[in-house]
């Protein structure tokens, strides 16, 4: 009888050892509202919070929301997509930052379906500090110094899409940290009541299609370096409007300043702003020539003009 139940007794605590033992990382996890983040984040047992779930999902997976609800900051080290998945999800993030990303060379973040407010004393509602690649796509982010602040330490890319920022210190900033280029390409974007708009640094590139840049009341897209690397943005297919109105002088709809500044546009609509182009300090601005420019105080003029292909 002692023989028979020395096995049985083992097994019973081999399982029950399992059971206790930490739960693997799942592709799939799950938030709510009224979720808990002891829960394991399944569908029938979600987390409360993105941090809460990050721990619990495999690199490469996903994080859901499942129903409306605020999901906190969080930190992203690895590959990963979060999505409010057509929910009323927000991160509210007062006096810190709301999503870090600070991941691997070659990982890929997802940014989908977010609000992300930092109630007007927000860091950065967004802050690339690392990463292969950042995803960002219908967002909307107010509230903070730095809307999506690009600073990478090494070579990056970046996307953002169907997006609002809106009411920031600097809408979307390119500034990254290291020798490394980050490369971002922006489209379908609304940048309005911020006090710049677009702003790049040495080592950046960037193309802005289809947007809309209104409302700030410094540059709308400032190209800034002080020598070096270079900085090179192209605005194309935009709206920039209401931009600088008063004051003007040293603010403009489009600046590019600096010795390594190159700013193109081609195909934009440049009116009512305060001063629409504004080229300073050794800084190249080429028109496309076929621009619409008019309505400024005054329109300003580029530095060079180039035919389209």
């Amino acid at each position: 009888m002692n023989t028979l139940r020395k096995p049985v007794a083992r097994i019973a605590l081999l399982f029950c050892l399992l059971a206790s033992g930490p739960a693997l990382a799942q592709t799939r996890t799950w938030v709510s509202g009224v979720g808990d983040d002891a829960n394991p984040c399944s569908r029938t047992a979600p987390c409360k919070t993105f941090a809460g779930a990050i721990s619990k999902t495999a690199a490469g997976g996903e994080i859901d929301v499942i129903d409306p609800g605020g999901f906190g900051a969080v930190t992203i080290t690895k590959s990963i997509t979060i999505d409010g998945n057509g929910q009323l999800s927000s991160i509210l993030a007062a006096g810190t930052s709301g999503i870090i990303v600070n991941a691997g060379a070659t990982d890929v973040v997802i940014i989908r379906n977010l609000s992300i407010n930092g109630a007007t004393t927000g860091l950065d509602g967004i802050r690339f500090l690392a990463g292969g690649a950042l995803h960002v796509e219908d967002v909307t982010i107010e509230g903070f110094a730095n809307g999506i602040n690009l600073a990478p330490s090494g070579a990056s890319e970046a996307t953002i899409s169907r997006s609002r920022i809106v009411q920031n210190t600097t809408g979307i900033n390119l500034l990254p940290t290291g020798v490394g280029v980050i490369t971002a390409a922006i489209d379908d974007v609304v940048l309005d009541a911020n006090t710049t708009g677009l702003k790049a640094g040495s080592n950046s590139i960037a193309a802005l299609h289809n947007s809309s840049v209104t409302g700030n009341t410094g540059n709308g897209v400032w190209v800034l370096t002080t020598g070096g690397a270079l900085a090179r943005v192209m605005v194309a297919d935009s709206m920039l409007a209401t931009n600088n109105f008063n004051p003007a002088g040293t603010l403009a709809a489009l600046h590019s300043d600096g010795p390594s500044s190159e700013l193109r546009f081609g195909g934009n609509l440049v009116a009512q702003n305060g001063l629409g182009l504004l080229a300073s300090n050794s800084g190249d601005l080429i028109s496309l020539g076929n621009n619409y420019v008019d309505g400024n105080s005054p329109n300003g003029t580029p530095t060079a003009t180039e035919a389209t292909q």
